[in-house]
């Protein structure tokens, strides 16, 4: 047996058992009044995928500004998974998300720009959910820093896979305290409860133990993240969703976009460095919200 032929082998087993321990660890989180926020990138289309075979009828929540990435692609991704009669847009205007700038500040208490940039879609997302009689909301939070998705991780790769393998460690242990804490802290506020399959401890388990070469591994002469995951996922959805990379939350949905817009609207330069923060800092003193020190 060659090298290839075991190496080939090796994946199909790693993918099998990565899609039956991200099966299981999604099923149990389902029941009637759930739904799943859906960008249409390989981590929620999975998500979507898996769920869909317990829970046909839920629910695929996508939020963005007309046009946005995100919106046009959800749109297609969910034609693609045969579930376009599943999904659920919410459009955003700037006068809506103007009116809820205030709300995000105060929920998080900070004008860390690129905070209040992911906080907003997502509490808008979850206020949609509520608003459609859904009280648990599946995300496909962890995947990145498991699987090694994002655009630094094939950075650090270039150094070895022992600095990968430490710096995709160090960032599954720090997410609780981080990511994962504002987005529930932003869920709740919403009524909304959020579950997030990859971050179950059997599949963080398993997601840490598979090789860091099979997280980030060139092929055609570019580096691709997540590779593991997209070949594993490549066996239950079409290969145009389980190869696409997938823009940021902020940037896909147009939020950034938008904020920068408002900020110029209301008199900050772009020119001006923080331009942003200078803006969201006028909107927590204009409505008297009290800040944490370390914003």
């Amino acid at each position: 047996m060659d090298a290839n032929h075991q190496s080939f082998q090796a994946e199909t087993i790693l993918s099998k058992t990565l899609i039956k321990t991200l099966s299981l660890n999604t099923k149990k989180h389902l029941r009637p009044n759930c739904g799943i926020l859906f960008s249409g990138g390989v981590d929620s289309s999975l998500v979507a995928v898996l769920s869909t075979r317990y829970l046909p009828d839920v629910k695929l929540i996508t939020v963005g500004f007309e046009g946005s990435n995100d919106v046009e692609w959800a749109n297609t991704a969910a034609g693609l998974l045969g579930l376009k009669n599943n999904l659920h847009i919410k459009i955003i205007d700037l006068k809506e998300m103007e009116s809820i700038i205030p709300i995000i500040i105060e929920i998080l208490r900070t004008t860390d720009p690129m905070t209040i940039s992911l906080g907003l879609p997502l509490y808008i997302a979850c206020a949609e959910a509520k608003k459609n009689n859904i009280d648990l909301l599946l995300a496909g939070q962890g995947a990145d820093e498991l699987f090694g998705g994002y655009q630094r991780y094939r950075e650090i790769s270039l150094s070895g896979m022992d600095a990968l393998r430490d710096a995709i460690t160090a960032d599954v242990e720090r997410l609780p305290e981080r990511d994962i804490k504002r987005d529930n802290t932003i869920a709740r506020a919403a009524g909304v409860e959020l579950a997030a399959p990859y971050r179950e401890s059997e599949v963080i388990e398993f997601g840490l133990s598979i090789p860091p070469e099979l997280k980030v591994r060139e092929i055609n002469g570019e580096l691709a993240g997540k590779y593991i995951l997209r070949k594993a996922a490549e066996t239950l959805i079409p290969g145009e969703i389980a190869w696409r990379n997938k823009k940021a939350l902020q940037y896909g949905s147009g939020v950034w976009g938008a904020l920068g817009k408002l900020a110029r609207t209301a008199g900050f330069r772009k020119q001006d460095k923080g331009y942003i923060r200078k803006y969201l800092y006028s909107v927590a003193e204009e409505n008297k919200i009290e800040l944490d020190v370390t914003s």
